[in-house]
């Protein structure tokens, strides 16, 4: 099976993962790739963090894949099995415990793998040339050390068969006495199970704690709890691969397939059209017709193609429930019973039905709650909901469905490449903003969620004013014109009211207009002209309209320089014993002896150690000749080499540290050499709180102390210009800005529901000229120091009268937050030091009972 291209490079970023874990740990690991620039973009701001270890396996690599629903987590997860166990196990044979999420998905997920013929099973023969055995948890018992030892075992259960809960039903920490060759090499650790006289216990779990198995999590943010962490210290795994659609944020998101990508990769059909009704009877009658039409463009496919229309019926108590729906096809609609299959708990009339076999008649398909797990059939089409599409948990898996290609792969025919909604809702736009909650919790991003749902009616009314009839219509007679040119008017109001759309064409305004008066003609033609001159007419930036941001600029040894905590710090005297005291407590380092290895206890995480290089630390040993504190100094201090650190304070430094550990505290030079790269990673730690510590001091004493010297600099600002975003990713949704520098076209991607709403705002405001999606990271956009970084406001904006306005958009949850609190800082000293030509805010949702639009307005002194 050959991989898509983002299943290869989720697989890439994985391998370079565990090959730096090797290296300098899974922490230090993590930090450096969602670090790296692309990476960080495609994880934004919820999904890119701090490493999360569980303190159950302190040692054990944790990673989690965000692969959205129809990526193909299965596939991904197979090929990651020979990664892991070639870069981090070194194992030519590895145990693995493949987690599902239900009993159904892991009876699937077993009987796939055990299948010769099946995609996931070949990749696992070929990586491990034929030599796999597959268990299914129930068979656990037939396990034989000879499996063990000549293949790659991989066992596949449910996490739930792991709790303490089902022990007696599933058996897995029980004694059993099958087991008992695999104990005749297996020797009593730390963490197995004991039986009441303190033997070790014949335990599916002892057996799998020994081997150290890989860890494969399917839909991992079902199992992030207390109770995971103590399952996973019990059978002791060496390493953790998550994938899930929906991460949280201690999943440590290594990679975040975006779901763009699944539709570049015709893997998903997108965007998905949404017709919003009032009436039941509507919907379904307009959900059948798209079906027929779409089965006639699909008898022009070379392949076989019947679309299925999903319905979800309310349950047994609404006015639509399976009986009445079922009765109006049939009745109403003349649809063929044969042709209908009803899938709910009492009724199962999909069990054993294969649908895409030519001689199926099922076309329509009626549920209430969601289909069968691990059901799939990408002939769905059509979803028509008449349920609560806001409340109702179920569409969520209705809507994954319809959404998976046919046979992977683009038709030709355009209208197979879209999915379709038709759904009941008494607001218009309802609906839209619950499918929007929906794809997010399928993998989409806010961005991208919004862009893939294509509302054939016009936007959303009343959030911004006067905006929203900027190029609505209001008629004196209702229009009646074909249904095929309905559409491209966006008819609203009975057909009183026309929305002007992407879809209107010169021909259609030309022919409404002969229905009309000669005033309203006018209005029309005056309405479509400026309509459409916000593609046509080149952007300011083409225009070559000037846009300039001053830079903040700062005196340092008599010298006028850009502001950047980096420049600033280069030329601050600091001396690393002001920030950092040598001497370490027993809470932050400390050796124990155990066994024949010992135990490092690093600001209370323990990890066991042996010389042999047991728990995949490495321990190099030397001389013991060459054992002296001197030569421990020596190699700390060659170890952790600092730039900015002094080479004779480094190693005065690093002696009080070693002289405090071995004298003060007794701890064996010996220990201390076993484990002296355990001690440079904690050295390693402290140099860099203390550097962080000094940068703060030094970015406080140069930007606000009373002495010292700041200004803008309007000459040598930051001169935004046409290509300056071209490489970025643009937004896609429907919403058409006006007053974009880049023009409507070439708006950069906008974080989030409520950013986006904001950037409406300030496109809708009259005293704006143009605007910026100033986007962070890129070379060319506008940035402020901070003490340990750069801030890039969200949007930069110049006004009518000459004002650049910087607006930062906060949501609640961060705007009491220490980085936003540094962030107004900065940013109101920037404003302090333009005298009056420039105006810094920080902007929220609500705020003091005043809407985005309002604190702008506010602010600028209109309100």
């Amino acid at each position: 099976m050959i991989l898509k291209t983002y299943q290869q490079n989720t697989l890439n970023v994985l391998q370079r993962f565990f090959e730096m874990c090797r290296i300098s740990g899974a922490k230090d690991a993590y930090r450096s790739i969602t670090g790296e620039p692309e990476i960080a973009m495609r994880l934004g701001r919820l999904l890119r963090g701090d490493y999360q270890k569980w303190e159950s396996i302190p040692n054990t690599p944790r990673v989690c894949l965000k692969i959205p629903t129809g990526g193909g987590k299965t596939i991904i997860a197979a090929h990651a099995v020979k990664i892991v166990a070639d870069t981090w196990c070194e194992r030519e044979n590895p145990v693995v415990l493949w987690f599902c999420p239900s009993d159904t998905i892991r009876k699937q997920t077993s009987e796939a793998l055990k299948n010769h013929r099946h995609p996931y099973r070949m990749t696992l023969d070929e990586q491990f040339g034929g030599k796999v055995r597959i268990f299914d948890l129930d068979e656990k018992f037939n396990i034989r050390p000879a499996d063990i030892e000549n293949n790659a075992c991989i066992i596949v259960s449910t996490i739930q068969a792991f709790r303490q809960s089902n022990t007696d039903k599933y058996k897995v920490y029980a004694h059993n006495e099958n087991l008992e060759p695999h104990f005749s090499h297996i020797p009593k650790k730390d963490g197995m199970e004991l039986s009441d006289n303190g033997e070790i216990r014949y335990s599916f779990a002892n057996v799998l704690h020994y081997h150290r198995p890989i860890v494969i999590v399917d839909e991992a943010h079902n199992v992030i709890s207390g109770l995971s962490q103590e399952l996973q210290g019990r059978i002791n795994p060496s390493a953790i691969v998550e994938l899930t659609a929906t991460p949280r944020p201690n999943n440590n998101t290594l990679y975040n397939v975006r779901a763009t990508e699944l539709k570049e990769e015709e893997m998903i059909k997108l965007p998905i059209e949404l017709r919003e009704h009032s009436g039941w009877e509507l919907a379904v009658d307009e959900a059948i017709a798209k079906r027929a039409e779409l089965e006639k463009a699909a008898q022009n496919e070379r392949e076989y193609i019947r679309p299925i229309l999903l319905f979800q019926a309310q349950d047994k108590n609404g006015e639509v429930n399976v009986d009445a729906l079922k009765e109006y096809l049939v009745n109403t609609a003349n649809i063929p019973a044969a042709e209908i299959a009803i899938a709910t708990g009492e009724q199962k009339e999909l069990d054993g039905v294969n649908v895409f076999a030519r001689d199926c008649p099922v076309k329509y398909i009626i549920t209430v709650e969601a289909l069968k797990e691990g059901w799939d059939c990408s002939f769905a089409y059509v979803l028509c909901s008449l349920a609560n599409v806001q409340s109702n948990t179920a569409v969520e898996q209705l809507l994954g469905r319809v959404m998976r290609m046919p046979y992977a792969k683009s038709r030709k025919i355009s209208a197979l490449n879209k999915a379709y909604s038709y759904v009941i809702s008494k607001n218009f736009g309802e609906a839209a903003s619950a499918l929007v909650s929906k794809l997010v919790a399928k993998g989409f991003d806010d961005t991208e969620a919004q862009s893939a749902i294509e509302q054939k009616q016009s936007e959303l009314p009343g959030l911004f004013g006067q905006l929203d009839n900027m190029y609505k219509i209001e008629l004196d007679e209702p229009l009646i014109v074909s249904e095929s040119s309905a559409a491209s008017y966006g008819l609203e109001n009975d057909g009183k009211t026309i929305v002007l759309t992407p879809e209107t064409t010169d021909e259609h305004i030309k022919q409404v207009m002969k229905l009309v008066s000669p005033e309203k003609a006018v209005e029309i033609e005056y309405k479509f002209s400026n309509y459409r001159r916000t593609d046509l007419t080149p952007s300011p930036a083409q225009q070559g309209a000037k846009f300039v941001v001053p830079r903040l600029m700062v005196e340092l040894q008599c010298e006028l320089v850009f502001a950047d905590s980096d420049t600033i710090f280069e030329v601050y005297d600091w001396d690393i014993a002001t920030f950092s005291k040598p001497q370490m407590d027993a809470g932050e380092f400390s050796i124990t002896p155990q066994g024949d290895g010992f135990t490092i206890d690093i600001d209370g995480h323990r990890l066991a150690c042996s010389p042999t290089g047991e728990e995949q630390l490495s321990l190099p040993l030397v001389e013991v000749e060459n054992w002296t504190p001197a030569n421990l100094v020596r190699w700390l201090d060659k170890t952790l080499r600092q730039d900015d650190i002094p080479q004779p304070q480094m190693v005065e430094w690093l002696r009080q540290a070693v002289e405090h550990l071995a004298d003060t505290r007794g701890i064996k030079l010996s220990a201390l050499m076993l484990a002296k790269y355990a001690l440079a990673n904690k050295i390693k730690a402290r140099i860099s709180t203390a550097r962080e510590k000094a940068r703060t001091e030094a970015f406080q004493t140069a930007m606000f102390e009373r002495e010292a010297r700041v200004m803008l600099d309007f000459h040598n600002g930051f001169e935004f210009h046409e290509d300056m975003y071209k490489c970025e990713m643009k937004y896609t949704g429907n919403y058409r800005f006006m007053k974009h520098y880049l023009g409507a076209s070439n708006v950069p991607v906008i974080d989030g529901e409520e950013e986006l709403n904001c950037a409406k705002m300030i496109d809708a405001l009259p005293q704006v000229k143009y605007w910026l999606r100033n986007v962070a990271r890129n070379q060319s956009s506008f940035w402020l120091p901070t003490s340990t970084d750069k801030f890039y406001p969200d949007f930069v904006a110049e006004l009518e009268d000459g004002q650049i306005l910087v607006v930062e958009y906060k949501g609640d949850h961060l705007i009491d937050s220490r980085d936003t609190k540094e962030k107004r800082m900065i940013g109101e000293l920037w404003e302090k030091q333009s005298e009056g030509r420039g105006l810094f805010m920080i902007a929220e949702k609500s705020k003091d009972g005043l809407n985005v639009a309002e604190q702008i307005r506010k602010k600028i002194g209109e309100l």
